[in-house]
């Protein structure tokens, strides 16, 4: 499969909102009573559902003609474990350098503990992982896992059957079982992948729909402010974000939204901006450094910082500009070597 640079744009997308989703915070930690970044900014977890619905796109464009081939299924598994794995390790393994020398900057919401092997393998546990957003990346390999098992044993053209099955059973259990390895097969967030699935069996087998730049623009846009709307909505309304079915429905709905239109505006020469393909393809690295970044920089602001709009402003603009710079310098230095390396190993 070509790569598709809309989907890489709206890595980018994804990623340029969680990072602002994580400024809110430390601006609110260590701004004072000046925020500049207002609180319906902290929608931007739902880049963590634009991810989530992109990876499951990709996976059906990728395997499309390898179903029912044990060497396909097992290449498949191996080049995704494989873009998870090495640089999410360098990053664990920072992490953990951390924990050991400063054991209370990490993890602090659960009582500054940690499962290191947990961690390391991305295996579901009640704790988080040393590096935190490591959370939706065991989501990731979860669902890797089990599309590795379907492209084992089903036809291709089951798959959208199958998806709906999938979907079916997450509905009837939904995480009634209890256990953080059964919540995690049940967890509703799971419908985004299959979404991305089914939106992906839609472009390779339907017309494409007519899109054009400003139908891009609008639906990118309206999905953004969707987005933003339900997170207001909901919070005003129960005192915390979206979670669980009603997170599919404020976040999940407008990702579904964001990447159909994307994907068809590209069929029709429509393409987003290049500094958001550029962001796209260095998304995983900036996923996995960003918090990195931000608290190391956040500490700084701590101390040299006066309580001031411009203080504020100053320290936010530092802060995102570290975040992409460390975030490219790990992609260029780290992840594409080790990218590179895997491909020869396979």
């Amino acid at each position: 499969m070509n790569k598709l640079q809309n989907i890489q744009a709206l890595r980018g997308v994804a990623a340029l909102v969680v990072v602002l989703f994580h400024l809110v915070l430390i601006e609110r930690k260590y701004g004072g009573a000046n925020h500049i970044l207002p609180d319906w900014l902290q929608f931007g977890m739902f880049g963590v559902d634009l991810f989530f619905v992109i990876s499951g796109f990709v996976m059906v464009m990728v395997t499309r003609g390898k179903f029912q081939h044990v060497k396909n299924a097992l290449i498949f598994l191996y080049h995704r474990a494989s873009r998870i794995y090495p640089l999410y390790w360098v990053y664990t393994t920072l992490g953990l350098v951390v924990f050991l020398i400063r054991p209370t900057w990490v993890n602090s919401s659960q009582g500054n503990q940690v499962n290191i092997l947990a961690s390391y393998l991305l295996l579901p546990d009640s704790l988080l992982p040393l590096v935190q957003v490591g959370w939706t990346l065991i989501h990731e390999m979860y669902f890797y896992l089990v599309f590795f098992l379907l492209m084992l044993s089903l036809p291709e053209r089951f798959l959208p059957a199958a998806m709906l099955v999938w979907g079916v059973l997450i509905a009837i259990f939904d995480r009634r079982t209890g256990g953080a390895a059964l919540d995690l097969v049940f967890h509703p967030l799971t419908i985004e992948f299959i979404a991305g699935c089914l939106l992906a069996w839609h472009y390779r087998h339907f017309t494409s729909v007519n899109i054009n730049a400003s139908g891009l623009a609008a639906a990118t846009c309206t999905g953004l402010a969707a987005a933003a709307l339900g997170y207001v909505y909901y919070e005003n309304q129960t005192g915390s974000p979206p979670g669980g079915w009603w997170r599919l429905v404020y976040y999940g709905i407008p990702a579904v939204v964001i990447v159909f239109s994307g994907t068809h505006a590209e069929r029709n020469g429509m393409i987003l901006p290049a500094f958001l393909i550029q962001n796209g393809n260095a998304s995983y690295s900036i996923y996995l450094s960003h918090l990195f970044t931000i608290n190391a920089v956040g500490r700084l602001w701590n101390v040299f910082a006066s309580d001031g709009i411009v203080d504020n402003l100053f320290a936010l603009l530092v802060t995102l500009a570290a975040v992409l710079a460390v975030g490219f310098a790990s992609y260029w230095m780290l992840e594409t070597p080790l990218l590179r390396l895997s491909r020869k190993l396979a």
